[in-house]
């Protein structure tokens, strides 16, 4: 193995390096999965490299990555980390100081994007599996680093379906740590996502001539029912779970013109809906509610996909386990979603990562260096209390 050079960096510096890749989910993510191949190389795991192309066509790479147990159990048991490397687009960045990948330390903290999600936890990964030699191992250490989890989840589906060391993994049935940011704490359950497009078209003409036809004028008319629609699921205790803040459905709704000219008449209308479906929740009738909507406006609606919520018990061993390595008593729920709602084949899976989802996707993205360094602390002791012992 090669890797003591990175003993040799702090993990603010080898979060730095991984902001530098501009890896927005709408590009290639391949230089930055490259690097992070090479690191884990270096400290002695065999990489899996899963590619595809997205449907824009460009090349998208996840990586499952395993370093053998030295002694023990083999391929049975163990531990997986794993992150996504895609972040979120950078048109609206503003520090006032620095530019996206380029990041910078400000009292204590770290800006960037994918700083805090998820680019600073990676790092801190990395840097606590490089603690422990290899011939400390007694079951195998696992990385699984996916592609477009901001935008679908893609990388984890192909994951999911084409990996032999994710299956490894399931029937092995390690734990897996989703490096998302909790503020260290330990997550048990997050909600999953739920997406459709109703859409309306036209007939675009200068609006002087007569001879247009307003997308709009379809797409209008159903604009009040699914309002209805959405203020049901937010009185109705049916549509919620109290575990979670909301305890709602979190409906959204999005409108689109094209073109946007006022003196164009709109050629496409379209209201884009998404939901974050719940454990314990049947949401099936607001579902056929849409549907049966949209066949009586006559309205083509397109589903963007479902990605499921996930829950574990929050008496599970691993959840208790968990809460001992952190220091905390009790396992949380969080309203967003993370790979895991892919992978849920994994049974052992639990979220905990440095750094808060309100410092996520904002235009100054940002991490704290100490949450940085509390979590190789907390990643090593979980690397060593289930692949060392």
């Amino acid at each position: 193995m090669k890797h003591f050079w990175i003993t040799k960096v702090t993990v603010e510096e080898l979060t730095k390096e991984l902001v530098s890749f501009d890896s927005v989910s709408h590009k290639s993510n391949r230089a930055i999965s490259q690097r992070v191949a090479e690191i884990l190389q270096d400290l002695g795991f065999e990489v899996e490299w899963i590619e595809y192309n997205d449907v824009q066509g460009e090349g998208k790479v996840s990586l499952v990555c395993k370093r053998e147990a030295f002694a023990g159990s083999g391929s049975q048991g163990g531990i997986a980390y794993m992150a996504h490397t895609d972040v979120v687009p950078v048109d609206d960045w503003d520090t006032g100081f620095s530019g996206p990948f380029e990041a910078v330390e400000r009292s204590g903290r770290l800006y960037g994007r994918g700083a805090c999600d998820m680019k600073g936890s990676l790092a801190s990964a990395i840097k606590a599996v490089s603690r422990i030699e290899p011939q400390e191992q007694t079951k195998p250490i696992y990385f699984v680093v996916s592609s477009d989890e901001e935008v679908g989840m893609d990388g984890a589906k192909h994951i999911d379906k084409r990996s032999k060391y994710f299956q490894e993994m399931v029937n092995g049935q390690c734990v897996g740590i989703i490096g998302e940011p909790t503020e260290l704490q330990v997550v048990r359950a997050h909600k999953g996502t739920l997406g459709y497009i109703i859409r309306s078209k036209g007939i675009s003409a200068h609006t002087s001539t007569g001879e247009g036809t307003n997308a709009n004028y379809a797409l209008i008319p159903i604009l009040s029912k699914l309002l209805e629609l959405r203020e049901l699921t937010e009185r109705d205790s049916r549509y919620h779970n109290n575990e979670f803040d909301p305890p709602t459905l979190s409906w959204n709704m999005v409108l689109r013109n094209e073109p946007l000219a006022v003196n164009v008449t709109t050629a496409l209308a379209e209201a884009v809906l998404f939901l974050r479906p719940m454990p314990g929740v049947n949401d099936q009738p607001i579902v056929e509610a849409i549907h049966a909507l949209c066949k009586e406006h006559r309205l083509e609606l397109i589903e963007k996909g479902r990605n499921s919520p996930w829950e574990v018990s929050a008496q599970a061993d691993w959840i208790q386990k968990m809460l001992q390595i952190v220091g905390g008593s009790t396992a949380k729920t969080v309203c967003y979603g993370t790979d895991g709602g892919v992978l849920q084949r994994l049974e052992r899976m639990l979220v905990c990562g440095p750094g808060s989802i309100d410092q996520a996707h904002r235009k100054d993205e940002w991490v704290s260096i100490d949450h940085l360094n509390k979590a190789v602390a907390i990643y090593e002791r979980a690397f060593r209390d289930w692949a060392t012992v």
